[in-house]
């Protein structure tokens, strides 16, 4: 038997009566001058303690026990006790309710910023080079349905461009099928954009705007860098989320395919982040050094595409920067690099 002292209030009244209370296993049993009551514990209500003031037990009819006997109460109500107890430890102790605040939101934060982009580099590694393809042609598809058509060039300029291609292409022992598709796309301007497998879409606009060909080639070098490191399919895994996820762990080909609905948004709204597009740089800088070219191409047309966005940022046209964001330091390293 648990015995404690309380104050007891009847509820219609504001008058207060010093009681004894004893707890049984079933009820508690209430007794003061000219009162004996007895109230199951199931019809007892047990306010969660708040710092060190007193505990109140709310009785039916409006009635109410106040006491500041809490061990007594802990020992009478142990269930209720278990799950308080952080909540009473917590409002003690505030610093620690702040840094347990503080933890959820740094957690949540490091999540979206480094959790899930780390994550979708590690289940890209388990997707088998021969499903990229599968998935880049599904992203061709909805481009050239509704966004892109043929290419206008002439026969000779679009084989101009891809011996250049096949210049930045020959002896990538990757397993990847490099394609390069000039198209005449709708409201995306002067872009390129690479998808998984190994197709390069370059639109006609890009070809316009660039003052030589070595500024294209430079581009398709840095797109041929988004497909050797699987970009667009660690993107379209990082925006599905942790089912895509899951399924590119446990190889369902199927599950992994229907990225192909995400990957196009994910291309021509959120772009690709700063630590991807860096990694895409240095592979242009090295790729372009390789076959004879000078990385000082890429800052040159970079410097055109500023020029560009700067006419056409705010309206419905999505420009190179709109997928490939841009930076004083990106345009740096290509004219430091050798």
């Amino acid at each position: 038997m648990t015995e404690f002292d309380a104050v007891y209030y009847d509820g219609r009244t504001s008058a207060r009566k010093p009681v004894r209370v004893r707890g049984y296993t079933l009820a508690i049993q209430i007794v003061g001058d000219g009162l004996r009551l007895e109230v199951p514990l199931g019809k007892v209500h047990v306010d969660p303690p708040i710092g060190g003031t007193r505990r109140a037990l709310h009785l039916p009819d409006g009635a109410q026990l106040q006491t500041d006997d809490h061990r007594a109460v802990e020992a009478l109500f142990p269930r209720r006790h278990a799950l308080e107890g952080w909540v009473h430890r917590l409002e003690r102790r505030w610093l620690y309710a702040l840094a347990a605040i503080a933890l959820v939101v740094a957690f949540a934060w490091w999540s979206v910023v480094d959790g899930l982009p780390l994550a979708a580099k590690i289940a890209a590694g388990f997707v088998p080079v021969a499903w990229d393809a599968k998935l880049g042609e599904q992203t061709l598809d909805f481009f050239e349905g509704r966004l892109c058509r043929p290419s206008a060039l002439d026969a000779a300029r679009q084989q101009a461009l891809q011996r250049r291609f096949a210049k930045l292409t020959a002896g990538l022992a990757d397993g990847y099928a490099y394609r390069l598709l000039p198209r005449n796309c709708r409201g995306v301007g002067a872009n390129a954009f690479a998808l998984p497998g190994g197709a390069v879409v370059m639109t006609d606009a890009l070809v316009k705007l660039a003052q030589n060909d070595d500024q294209i080639s430079a581009v398709l070098a840095h797109e041929i860098g988004h497909v050797r490191h699987r970009h667009g399919l660690r993107m379209a895994l990082q925006a599905t989320g942790l089912a895509a996820l899951a399924a590119a762990l446990f190889g369902d080909a199927t599950s992994i395919t229907s990225l192909a609905t995400t990957l196009p948004v994910a291309l021509l709204q959120n772009g690709y982040s700063r630590e991807l597009e860096a990694e895409a740089d240095d592979y242009a800088f090295q790729r372009l050094r390789e076959v004879g070219l000078s990385p000082k191409a890429f800052a040159e047309i970079m410097l055109l595409l500023e020029k560009v966005h700067q006419k056409t940022s705010g309206g419905e046209t999505k420009d190179y920067f709109s997928t490939h964001p841009a930076t004083a330091k990106r345009i740096q390293r290509a004219l430091a690099a050798p």
